[in-house]
C-alpha cells in the first residue's frame, strides 16, 4: 500500500540500501540517527559530520555502533565500503564520497548550510534537510541549482512543514478545497526570551536561544513561509 516502505523493504532484501550521510550532531540529529539506525530498513546511516566529531561518535554510541573517524574521500569511501560507520569534521567530504547516495543536513545554520549543499549539489548528491531557516531565505535558488544538476532537493517528513504538507496533499486528494494551513501552538508567546526557556532548554539538552524560537513564533513564521511557498496560499498577516 505505501510505495516508499516497499521500496524500502527491497533494497533491504537485495541487500542494497540507502547509504545515508548527516550533517550535524544536535538534538534532532540524534533523534534521526536513532531511527535510521533502528527502525528503517532499506537505509544505512554510513556517516556523520560535526564540526566536533565526538558529538557525532556519541549519536553512533548510543545506538550501539562503533564508529571511526576519517579525514578524506578515498578513507571515507574504504570504511563505507567496509560496512563501518563514519565520522568527519569536514562535510565536503561526504559530498565528495562516491559511496554516499544521499546527504541529511540538520545543522539549523544559513551561510554554512548553503555552502554545504551547494558542494553536494555539484556532487550529484540527492539532498533532505530539515533546516527551516535555510528553506525559507535561499530553498528557492538551493532549488534551481539541484533541478539543473538533476538531484532531489527536500524537506523532511515527520515534522513541520513536512506534517502540513502530507495534511494538505491528503485534504486535496479527497476532494476538498484547503483553504487554511496553520501550526497551531499553544505555548506561542511573543515574549518568550532565552532567560524565560533557559531551564526548558536545559532539562531537554538544547541551546536556549534555539527553545525561544520555537516558542516566540521565530521558527513557526520560518516553516509557515516554506508551506506558503509549496502551497500557493499568501500569509494572512506579516508576523504569521
Amino acid at each position: 500500500m505505501i510505495i516508499v516502505d516497499r521500496a524500502l523493504e527491497r533494497r533491504e532484501k537485495d541487500g542494497k540500501p540507502i547509504r545515508v550521510g548527516m550533517i550535524g550532531a544536535g538534538f534532532m540529529a540524534r533523534g534521526v540517527a536513532q531511527q535510521i539506525l533502528s527502525k528503517v530498513p532499506g537505509m544505512t546511516l554510513c556517516a556523520i559530520s560535526n564540526r566536533h566529531p565526538q558529538a557525532a561518535r556519541d549519536i553512533y554510541a548510543e545506538s550501539g555502533f562503533d564508529s571511526v573517524v576519517v579525514e578524506g574521500p578515498a578513507e571515507l569511501e574504504d570504511v563505507v565500503g567496509k560496512g563501518r560507520s563514519a565520522v568527519v569534521d569536514d562535510p565536503a567530504i561526504m559530498c565528495e564520497a562516491g559511496n554516499i547516495d544521499i546527504i541529511v543536513e540538520l545543522t539549523g545554520s544559513i551561510e554554512f548550510a548553503a555552502g554545504v549543499l551547494m558542494g553536494a549539489i555539484r556532487a550529484g548528491k540527492h539532498i533532505v534537510t530539515m533546516n527551516a531557516e535555510l528553506d525559507a531565505t535561499v530553498g528557492c535558488i538551493l532549488k534551481k541549482h539541484a533541478d539543473r544538476a538533476g538531484v532531489i532537493l527536500t524537506n523532511s517528513d515527520g515534522d513541520q512543514p513536512g506534517v502540513i504538507m502530507n495534511l494538505f496533499r491528503f485534504v486535496n486528494g479527497i476532494g476538498v478545497r484547503p483553504v487554511l494551513c496553520g501550526n497551531i501552538k499553544g505555548l506561542q508567546d511573543p515574549y518568550r526570551n532565552p532567560t524565560t526557556q533557559e531551564e526548558f532548554a536545559r532539562k531537554w539538552g538544547q541551546s536556549a536561544h534555539m527553545v525561544t524560537s520555537f516558542a516566540d513564533g521565530t521558527k513557526i513564521s520560518f516553516e509557515q513561509a516554506i508551506v506558503a511557498n509549496a502551497t500557493g496560499m499568501r500569509v494572512a498577516k506579516r508576523g504569521m
